[in-house]
């Protein structure tokens, strides 16, 4: 399978970068609403999602006002109502949806790598119409470091890195303290503008979140953590002997009492285990075209690291050389694709 990500350049102020990536992603940003529609859970209705997503919308503008603004430029770039750009944002509405997200992480320092290096790779586990619509935002806002982030439907954004050094990604965790707050998809953006770990570190901790991802994190220190977090609490897990893997349940012991149905996490053990295992093996000689065999690995199959499932499929995946502000993105299954390096200035 051929990368055929379009690619999507923006600068300028925050509405400006907004209206610019609106523009050029307005046939996938319809289309992802669309979905987002079809898709409701239960008796809900889109009329009540949107009047919910207000309450999101305050103490949204109260902290990350400047994103605000950007997602106004989305609006007006793809004429499309705010409202619906904004509750596009508000994942944790649809936490009661059917299929679950997933994605698996893997990251290596030091001794783990071939060349001493940081890696951070990831797969993207979606419903399989998301592929369609995924683009690439390279985007640089105010005076915040350039990024490149990966977006299925040009308005949140999965994964990325900038170029002050900070790379993203993370695992969706099925939260039982949800509130109104905060999106976490808006802080994803928040944390990609981080000229500093510290900076990135303290999004995740932001008090007026409504919930969490366990968001990854590395700099190009060689310092990875996984910000395992909740509405309401967190905890950093720290790289361990140069290797570290992720998927989507709690790990700390700490966190577990946040797991909205342990009955639930079968399948994320799986490949947690898995990945640390595949780490093992190949520690010390790990470099971005051995992590693009271990993103394809299918054991378990079909709902493996690389997974082929119904409700879910790997739609992406992505290597960071975090020092060396590069990396492969594959769009597809990650057996399958054709892996295309970007390359940011620092």
């Amino acid at each position: 399978m051929t990368n055929s990500i379009p690619l999507i350049e923006a600068q300028g102020g925050h509405r400006e970068v907004g209206q610019q990536i609106g523009q050029g992603c307005r046939s996938q940003i319809r289309d992802m609403l669309a979905n987002l529609r079809e898709g409701l859970p239960g008796e809900v209705t889109w009329p009540a999602m949107l009047e919910e997503s207000k309450r999101y919308l305050e103490y949204s503008r109260e902290v990350y006002s400047q994103y605000i603004d950007e997602l106004t430029g989305i609006s007006e770039g793809a004429d499309a109502p705010f409202d619906e750009i904004f509750l596009s944002m508000c994942e944790e509405l649809w936490e009661s949806a059917a299929w679950r997200r997933g994605c698996t992480d893997m990251a290596a320092r030091g001794r783990a790598t071939l060349d001493g290096s940081t890696l951070v790779a990831h797969t993207n586990d979606l419903p399989p119409q998301a592929e369609e619509n995924l683009v690439l935002l390279k985007v640089q806002a105010g005076d915040e470091p350039e990024f490149l982030g990966i977006s299925p439907g040009g308005i949140a954004i999965s994964a990325g890195f900038n170029a002050a050094g900070i790379s993203l990604t993370g695992n969706q965790l099925d939260n039982n303290d949800i509130r109104p707050g905060v999106p976490r998809l808006l802080i994803v953006r928040a944390i990609l503008a981080s000229r500093h770990l510290s900076e990135a570190m303290d999004h995740c901790l932001l008090p007026q979140r409504a919930s969490s991802y366990n968001n990854v994190l590395a700099d190009a220190n060689g310092e990875v953590y996984c910000m395992e977090g909740s509405a309401t609490d967190c905890e950093p897990i720290y790289i361990e002997n140069d290797i570290l893997a992720h998927t989507n349940h709690y790990v700390s012991p700490a966190m577990r009492r946040f797991e909205a149905d342990r009955n639930s996490i079968s399948n994320s053990v799986l490949r947690h285990n898995r990945a640390t295992r595949l780490l093992r093996e190949n520690c010390g000689q790990l470099t971005p075209q051995i992590f693009q065999k271990l993103l394809a690995d299918h054991a378990g199959y079909p709902t493996s690291i690389c997974k082929h499932g119904l409700e879910t499929v790997t739609v992406f995946s992505i290597i960071i050389h975090v020092e060396g502000l590069r990396a492969w993105i594959g769009r597809g299954r990650a057996c399958e694709t054709e892996y295309v390096e970007y390359q940011l200035e620092p």
